[in-house]
């Protein structure tokens, strides 16, 4: 069913300005995102402010102080970035305007309710230059079925190490049972699944050599242990969400994957972008309550709930098997942490760090040679600029169109004469 909007008085014409005339002004928190892209403007030789975005009055203060080039809405939050695009969009509908914007469903609502506003989400760009930085590592697709499966989920590991010894003390006492009993295979199961139930055995068990009582005593004592480790494993793997399986799309690979550390907004797009590569991907994260881990289970993405700086971690994980491994927290000193750890864990894997303060991202980059380093404000930085330029060359065609089309008409008025 086609949805019907209400007219908004946001809904209007994209705005008719054609000319480089004035400045850009940048609102955002400051730091980060905005320094970068104002300095990228500046070498370009493009006048820019920078202000915060700060309370609704500051900003239409800082709105309607003077006409400008374009305003540019830079901020980490999507709450902030809404509330100012939308304060802009109302206040100079005339200006072109760009708005960062993480979440995609919010993009395209405001993109609804504002025609004219270009949506940059800096973590689909991010997550292409990311993976782009894999594949120039070496890293190949890889078919599903060669990636092999690794269990990294603590309880589903200790339900399988419990269900197994259970297994393992069943067949035992089976065989014993064959041999003492003279029983076929099929009733000597029956008789160690019942001493493995602590079920009363059958009359004939009474009569059977002391040996043989001997084992079915102590296959019952094991038995026992076995079922509560068995039923505690169950109940802790069903208490909580389950980002990893034994089958399935979200197993966790063997080999032949890249470690994704971080699973937040840039974590989850590397994910996406790396499986739709046809590269296996297991993703790691220290918060078992991070947003983005609902849309991994969805998605079938696996995710293991741990330290990615832990040396033993990054061994459960596979860290010397893997094909690469990716750092994209939105912290650079834990980036730089786990880049250390895992230079030393696995020297020969190629890893790709996410370190978005510039200083950092240089001093790491010539001193450690950790890997490859990716700069998210830069990179988003671009992406804005290019979207800039491609609103100031739009605009700049529609005027030609427009003039072509107004004189066509004056010659035409000029021939019919009056």
């Amino acid at each position: 069913m086609r949805r019907e909007q209400a007219a908004s008085p946001l809904e209007t014409d994209p705005p008719a300005s054609t000319h480089r005339a004035g400045a850009v002004l940048v609102l955002g928190e400051p730091g980060g995102l905005g320094v970068a892209l104002v300095t990228r403007l500046e070498r370009d030789e493009i006048e820019v402010l920078h202000r915060p975005g700060g309370t609704d009055e500051e900003a239409a203060a800082a709105v309607t102080s003077q006409t400008w080039q374009a305003l540019v809405v830079a901020s980490r939050n999507d709450v902030e970035a809404l509330r100012l695009a939308l304060l802009c969009a109302h206040l100079r509908p005339d200006i072109p305007l760009v708005v960062t914007l993480f979440d995609r469903t919010v993009g395209r609502e405001l993109q609804v309710l504002v025609p004219w506003a270009r949506v940059v989400s800096p973590a689909q760009h991010v997550a292409t230059t990311v993976v782009r930085q894999c594949l120039a590592a070496g890293v190949r697709p890889a078919p599903r079925w060669r990636a092999g499966v690794r269990i990294v989920d603590d309880a589903l590991r200790l339900m399988l190490l419990s269900a197994t010894a259970l297994l393992f003390t069943i067949a035992v006492e089976a065989c014993a049972a064959m041999i003492a009993l003279d029983e076929p295979p099929l009733d000597a199961v029956y008789v160690a699944v019942r001493s493995a139930t602590t079920v009363a055995p059958p009359p004939e068990v009474l009569a059977a050599p002391a040996w043989f009582k001997v084992v079915s005593i102590l296959s019952m004592l094991v038995s026992l242990g076995v079922l509560a480790v068995v039923t505690a494993a169950l109940v802790r793997r069903l208490g909580r969400v389950r980002l990893t399986t034994v089958l399935g799309a979200r197993a966790a690979p063997l080999r032949c994957h890249v470690l994704l550390i971080g699973f937040g907004q840039v974590g989850f797009r590397v994910a996406q972008e790396l499986r739709r590569a046809g590269i296996p991907v297991l993703g790691v994260d220290r918060d078992p309550d991070a947003p983005s881990l609902r849309l991994a289970r969805a998605a079938g993405i696996p995710v293991a709930i741990a330290r990615g700086d832990d040396r033993e971690v990054l061994e459960r994980l596979g860290v010397r098997r893997c094909a690469a491994v990716t750092v994209v927290t939105s912290d650079d000193l834990v980036n730089v942490s786990v880049g250390l750890a895992v230079a030393d864990a696995a020297p020969g894997v190629p890893v790709v760090l996410r370190l978005g303060d510039g200083e950092v991202a240089a001093e790491t980059d010539s001193l450690l040679h950790l890997g490859h380093i990716c700069d998210p404000h830069s990179i988003a930085a671009d992406a804005l600029l290019a979207e800039l330029t491609a609103t100031w060359d739009s605009a700049a065609c529609d005027a030609c169109v427009r003039g072509g089309a107004s004189r066509t008409t004056e010659r035409g008025d000029d021939q019919r004469g009056p």
